[in-house]
């Protein structure tokens, strides 16, 4: 009876799983020293395209933006993370690499959404903002 029992168990959460249609998705905040001046340079990397290369701004276009179409500056990793966590993502780990010399920070981010499109709901570049109106 108790074989039965956790076979039913083990198909119904088979069922379930098949129906639920999400996927995780990833982006990897990168936090990298100014070379002139003081703070860090924030890079979001959803795997498509990152919103700064390694280098600098990708001329401002892919910038992040708020529903106004301001650019958001990110004083911080924590501030960006916080940008993050408020659009449905999940810390999940960190940890810091050196690439040219220069001090890299990671922090890895989830979410598990129906698509890609869902995943960066509300997450708008300035190219993006520009498209829209």
């Amino acid at each position: 009876m108790k074989k039965f029992v956790f076979v039913l168990f083990i198909i119904a959460l088979s069922a379930t799983k098949s129906f639920s249609q999400t996927q995780r998705y990833y982006c990897e905040v990168k936090g990298i020293e100014k070379d002139f001046s003081s703070g860090l340079k924030i890079i979001f990397d959803f795997g498509n395209i990152s919103s700064y290369n390694i280098w600098g701004d990708l001329s401002g276009k892919l910038k992040f933006v708020n529903e106004n179409g301001e650019v958001i500056d990110f004083n911080s990793m924590v501030d960006a993370a916080n940008y993050m966590v408020n659009k449905g993502w999940k810390f999940q780990q960190a940890y810091s690499s050196i690439y040219g010399g220069h001090p890299i920070i990671h922090w890895i981010f989830y979410k598990d959404a129906e698509s890609f499109e869902k995943a960066r709901e509300g997450i708008i570049t300035k190219e993006e903002y520009k498209k829209q109106k």
